[in-house]
């Protein structure tokens, strides 16, 4: 019990930044979802929003992870901020290797971030978002490992609508989180 009350405590001392990354994953996926074509062709418009939806949530996820860095999780926090920069670097640097090496990109970023939230998910303790921390974590890993396994013919339109998607729910899922633990600590 005081361990979940020292944890929440470290939690809402960052709870800002928890909030400002899930309305920007949200604002992101629903961006991705909503990109004319987006969807159906992953074109060049969709990899650019993609890359910056993936930095920017990295950059806030790291800061997050650097503020809270006297939490036990922080560092799982701090490399899937890392993940998600490299992975959105790298979209921006091999933008020509087509639409197959994005989708690998997004594909093992979202296994790799998946994995990561699923680590966080499992040190935030009793609190009730914890559900939606996990619940993220395993769609962003069953969305990561279908884009994989169905590669080369999901180098299409499924790549806008999965990224969107789990974005979406991350955001949501972080958002919730970051509402709970702001009105638990006060």
């Amino acid at each position: 019990m005081a361990e979940t009350k020292g944890l929440r405590s470290k939690l809402h001392q960052s709870w800002g930044w928890l909030l400002a990354l899930g309305i920007v994953l949200m604002l992101f996926g629903f961006l991705i979802l909503t990109t004319p074509m987006g969807v159906v062709t992953a074109s060049l418009t969709t990899e650019i929003w993609i890359a910056a939806a993936m930095v920017a949530a990295g950059i806030l996820q790291l800061m997050h992870g650097i503020k809270a860095s006297d939490w036990s999780r922080a560092t799982w926090q701090m490399l899937g901020g890392a993940i998600f920069i490299l992975g959105g670097i790298l979209i921006f640097i091999y933008p020509t290797f087509g639409l197959l090496s994005l989708t690998m990109i997004i594909a093992l970023t979202l296994v790799a971030q998946g994995i990561t939230s699923l680590m966080v998910g499992g040190g935030v303790g009793d609190v009730s978002s914890r559900r939606w921390l996990i619940l993220s974590a395993v769609i962003s890993i069953v969305a990561g490992l279908l884009i994989l396994f169905d590669l080369p013919s999901s180098a299409g339109w499924t790549l806008g609508t999965i990224v969107g998607a789990a974005l979406l729910l991350q955001g949501l899922s972080l958002t919730l989180l970051a509402l709970e633990v702001r009105k638990v600590a006060s």
